[in-house]
């Protein structure tokens, strides 16, 4: 009972840990917070979208601009050192808040990611950014 209960605080302190640590690229150094919506995007299955059809080439054209750990000082525009998206297993590390600030899906369109001032995805291509991260980022 008592592992239990650390295992649920433990959750909860890193979702919120997760949930402080993601700010927006913004290239504001004072950025504030902001706790997006779940999409609800589910994954439609076996013809779903993958990093190799896109993922990787979504990644590439508006997040990694600001979002990789080669991205260094003011050239991250205010984005944390610690959220990149340079691996699938960072992507499915950050799914949910990537959802959350970029994605769309039957309960919520996220536009928050990437910032105004840059090249925006399409509604299509946050739909199936959606998709995407519901199927697992495979």
């Amino acid at each position: 009972m008592i592992s239990r209960t650390f295992c649920r605080l433990g959750s909860l302190a890193l979702a919120a840990a997760l949930c402080l640590g993601l700010v927006a690229c913004s290239g504001e150094a004072e950025a504030e917070e902001h706790e997006g919506t779940a999409t609800g995007a589910k994954c439609p299955g076996t013809d779903g979208p993958t990093a190799e059809n896109f993922g990787t080439a979504f990644l590439q054209t508006y997040c990694l601009k600001c979002h990789s750990e080669s991205v260094t000082g003011d050239a991250r525009q205010g984005a944390p050192t610690d959220t990149n998206f340079d691996t699938l297993e960072e992507v499915r590390f950050h799914s949910m808040h990537m959802d959350e600030h970029a994605a769309s899906g039957p309960n919520a369109t996220n536009t928050e990611m990437p910032p105004a001032k840059q090249l925006q995805p399409t509604l299509e291509e946050r739909q199936k950014l959606g998709q995407w991260l519901a199927c697992g980022a495979l």
